[in-house]
């Protein structure tokens, strides 16, 4: 039977899984405010990140309660500590959507590419989102591995722009490479602490 530390724990998992999926939210309508050149809707995304900030810090306090209500054995310490950089990382994660989302040049011929890209990178933290919530990373490793595909075939399509566009698209490129990738952390510390959380 699950301790009390455990049944909270778990409850951490899934706000930290919510949380996630307000990120990928805020990326997925980044890319659209970029493709579409609407910046109302890249006005909504700043509003996005402000509600994933307010959660992250409460998933934060959340874990720092935890701490100080019970007395963790080291494995437990360790899911906790694990708990506390998910949150740090899923909030930065909002902060790249964010940036995703400030106007910028970008070439017609080459959104096609990006929207690809912003799709593998979207598909990254969804995929995330079920590992956090107990239900499996699946098709974690494969939408990361797309993406990395994907940002490496718009940096090249940025070579055919002029300099001040291909300045904007290959800085997209690196926001989205540094989403994904940071999903892919995640999930490298997650696994074990979703395992204590369950």
């Amino acid at each position: 039977m699950p301790t009390a530390f455990q049944k909270e724990l778990g409850t951490l998992a899934h706000r930290l899984a919510d949380l996630c999926a307000l990120v990928a939210i805020a990326l997925e309508e980044a890319t659209r405010s970029v493709l579409e050149s609407d910046h109302t809707l890249g006005g909504r995304v700043r509003d996005d990140v402000a509600a994933i900030g307010a959660l992250g810090a409460a998933c934060e306090d959340q874990a720092c309660a935890l701490l100080a209500l019970h007395a963790p054995r080291e494995e437990d310490l360790k899911a906790v500590v694990a708990a506390v950089c998910t949150a740090v990382d899923l909030t930065r994660m909002g902060g790249l959507a964010r940036e995703v989302a400030e106007p910028r040049r970008v070439p017609l011929e080459v959104r096609p590419a990006l929207g690809r890209l912003g799709g593998h990178a979207v598909a990254a933290a969804r995929a995330l989102r079920g590992l956090l919530g107990g239900e499996g990373d699946a098709g974690l490793a494969d939408a990361v591995a797309l993406a990395e595909a994907a940002e490496r075939g718009l940096r090249e399509a940025a070579r055919g722009c002029g300099a001040g566009a291909a300045v904007d698209v290959v800085l997209l490129a690196a926001l989205y490479g540094r989403f994904a990738g940071t999903s892919a952390l995640i999930a490298r510390r997650a696994s074990g602490f979703a395992s204590v959380g369950a």
